[in-house]
């Protein structure tokens, strides 16, 4: 039972498949999106290019940046940063603290082969063999044994 090219994953719209509707929504979608930026931008637009388009005589625009509104409105946004920003920094010294501590703690006692070895699903001597190869490749069996055969 073999499937055509096209009913593979991933489930792609191949061109010949797209429906007319899918062509006119993505149109009107993205003629939607871009008017929505052309609407965000307006007051940008008048104070970059407001004192050429009033030389071409295009219109009467307010092209002043009044800057005290503009940070008088982004104040609750620069607090919101601040916030977040001592947030970040302290969950960065509360983990340098986390890593000094641990670093300072002595290292834990390594695993007895008899302790180890059934996590593996190897007998300890296959495991004590296997440690002392300088070079090994490991396979996982699909029962979850593994099997280590030296590398050249």
């Amino acid at each position: 039972m073999s499937r055509h090219p096209h009913e593979t994953w991933p489930p792609l719209i191949v061109v010949s498949d797209k429906p007319r509707w899918v062509t006119w929504r993505d149109f009107f979608l993205t003629l939607a999106m871009w008017i929505m930026f052309a609407i965000m931008l307006e007051t940008e637009f008048e104070l970059f290019f407001g004192r050429y388009l009033q030389k071409l005589g295009l219109g009467d625009f307010q092209t002043e940046a009044n800057w005290d509104i503009f940070f008088q409105r982004l104040r609750p946004y620069i607090g919101l940063v601040i916030v977040m920003v001592v947030a970040l920094v302290g969950s960065l010294f509360a983990t340098l603290h986390r890593v000094r501590r641990a670093l300072l703690l002595h290292p834990p006692a390594p695993l007895t082969l008899e302790t180890e070895a059934p996590y593996a699903k190897m007998t300890p001597e296959a495991l004590r063999a296997a440690r002392q190869l300088r070079c090994a490749t490991v396979y996982v069996e699909p029962d979850g044994t593994h099997r280590v055969e030296e590398r050249p």
